[in-house]
């Protein structure tokens, strides 16, 4: 008994897992295959594409929201999944058997109703004891396969659907069987196709066992670089994990800093801690949000793979060749698309965190590491051993004088890089020019300005002596025995 429930609940998995219709929970009835490699029943499907768009030329798939091009007569021209159709007719059979270890079953070769003890595996029926030994006696079915129901539920015969041995039929020609590959149409036919429709030399045809390996082969190499990605995503995750501890122990060290420091000046920079400590949990939690984010996308790549690749595995494992040679671009697609998906990378940089101490203020945060290769820099020697040299920059020698007994007696700098000019003498010209200092070395023609100044006269002792600025941008003249504050209008 304890077997029995064993293999119950192994058949129940199975059926949810594989066997059960997304769109209506049921098991499959006539299954057929998206570009995606998901399977639905076909009237499920022709009820989503009148849901969807019952003109258009594509079907989205509800599980992946991917499309899937309709040709000929819509749904029912998407490749049967035949592996799947066999497996509920399988499944199905061994419940059966299971449940009649607990009540009977009976014999579905007569109207008698009698107990079964065996089944016809070439009639596809379970017999009673008469009907058995009937079997055996007709010459005509008698080299049928007899199997007892003992055989069938210890599992020491196994079911296989009929399903398994059907050769496909071509479309085009119903009476012959599909038993040729066309490498140039990639898509199998029969032998009437290729004299009426693939000859040569414009179509390259084989068998299908030698087309069969060189898939079986080409999807063998697809699923290995896939296996080449997961494995990258994996490694990544794994590396984003470390960079996020790595992260969490720079975030406590440099809260801990920041902490330590606060506790030497808590009176005064109280407020300034507690604004680095909310910037620094700003940053922590945006970073956070970016390894969290490059976690979830690789995640979500990783169970897609695995989906996939699954999908792949029971289709290569369940399936024909004749189907897996119909279906051969679908998978070579779906497994190219997983072998160019790129890991999500978060940067190193990011893991980087840290509190700089400040000799006036609490200090600052530190988000790049300074490069370990600074050289320090020559200490300066002392004021008695320094030389200063300096070099000529700009002449400025064109002030608009007129009077070559007069010069220039004074000048005073403005931090805006303009300088003013003071003629004076006390019988000639009188006045202020103004002219700006070029940034660079390159020779710039000055353009000088004379400055328009009410009061500055040139008489007797009221002559100016001289001119500075104060820090808000005042002119300030010293002009004989007053001094007089000018602001520009």
């Amino acid at each position: 008994m304890a077997s029995s429930v064993t293999a119950q609940s192994v058949l129940e998995k199975i059926s949810v897992d594989h066997l059960e219709c997304s769109i209506c929970t049921n098991r499959f009835r006539q299954p057929k295959l998206l570009d995606c490699l998901h399977s639905f029943c076909l009237q499920c499907l022709q009820k989503l594409r009148q849901s969807q768009d019952p003109s258009g030329t594509k079907l989205t798939c509800p599980l992946c929201r991917r499309e899937t091009m309709l040709k000929g007569s819509g749904v029912a021209d998407l490749p049967n999944n035949f592996a799947f159709s066999a497996l509920v007719e399988e499944v199905t059979m061994q419940e059966k058997l299971l449940e009649g270890q607990g009540s009977e079953i009976k014999c579905q070769n007569c109207k008698e109703e009698n107990q079964a003890i065996s089944r016809c595996m070439d009639c596809d029926h379970f017999l009673c004891q008469e009907c058995q030994k009937a079997h055996e006696r007709m010459t005509v079915i008698n080299s049928h396969k007899i199997c007892t129901l003992a055989q069938l539920q210890s599992g020491e015969i196994v079911y296989k659907s009929k399903i398994r041995e059907e050769v496909p039929k071509c479309g085009k020609h119903p009476d012959q069987n599909l038993n040729v590959y066309c490498n140039t149409c990639e898509q199998v036919i029969c032998l009437m196709c290729t004299v009426l429709y693939h000859e040569k030399p414009n179509h390259s045809c084989v068998g299908l066992p030698e087309a069969f390996e060189k898939s079986k082969k080409k999807v063998e190499k697809l699923v290995a670089k896939v296996g080449q990605s997961k494995t990258e995503l994996n490694t990544t995750i794994e590396k984003t994990c470390i960079s996020r501890k790595k992260l969490d122990t720079m975030f406590a060290n440099t809260k801990k800093k920041i902490s330590t420091k606060a506790d030497q000046e808590v009176a005064k920079i109280r407020q300034e801690e507690q604004k680095l400590l909310k910037e620094t949990d700003r940053i922590y939690q945006e970073r956070i949000t970016t390894f969290e984010a490059a976690q979830a996308t690789n995640s979500k790549e990783v169970t897609q793979t695995e989906h996939k690749l699954e999908e792949v595995k029971q289709l290569m494992n369940q399936a024909s060749c004749y189907e897996i040679l119909e279906l051969q671009q679908k998978l070579l697609h779906n497994l190219s698309e997983l072998t160019g998906k790129q890991p999500e990378q978060v940067p190193d940089k990011l893991t980087f965190m840290d509190f700089e101490e400040g000799e006036r203020s609490l200090g600052r945060l530190t988000l790049e590491e300074e490069p370990k290769a600074a050289t320090k820099q020559s200490q300066r020697p002392g004021r008695s051993c320094a030389e200063e040299k300096w070099e000529l920059k700009t002449d400025f020698k064109n002030f608009g004088l007129t009077n070559i007994s007069t010069c220039l007696s004074r000048v005073a700098a403005l931090s805006s890089n303009k300088v003013l000019a003071l003629s004076n003498a006390i019988f000639s010209e009188h006045a202020i020019f103004t002219v700006s200092i070029p940034n660079s070395h390159q020779k710039q023609s000055p353009i000088t300005q004379r400055l328009q100044i009410n009061g500055l006269q040139n008489n007797g002792c009221g002559y100016t002596r001289g001119i500075t600025f104060t820090s808000n941008g005042d002119l300030v003249v010293a002009a004989g025995q007053s001094v007089k504050v000018y602001h520009q209008v």
